[in-house]
């Protein structure tokens, strides 16, 4: 089924959800957010990692990837 919805009209569309990262507890996102903008040599792969042992079982680096784009709580 195609869609009459151009590119932009999509990327531009409202987004009434949140993304996984703006569920993570305040500490944990803080944590990401620091490491990921800071100078300490830490990607989304060793986030994501981390993220693990914590118990997320449903992280990916994408998700991760997200906290870039977010402010710091």
């Amino acid at each position: 089924m195609a869609s009459n919805i151009s590119l932009a009209d999509f990327a531009n569309r409202p987004r009434g959800g949140r993304a996984w990262v703006d569920d993570l507890p305040d500490d944990v996102f803080n944590q990401l957010w620091d490491a990921m903008h800071g100078d300490t040599g830490i990607g989304k792969d060793t986030a994501t990692s981390w993220l693990k042992t914590l118990g997320y079982d449903d992280v990916t680096t994408g998700r991760v990837g997200t906290v870039m784009s977010r402010e710091r709580r």
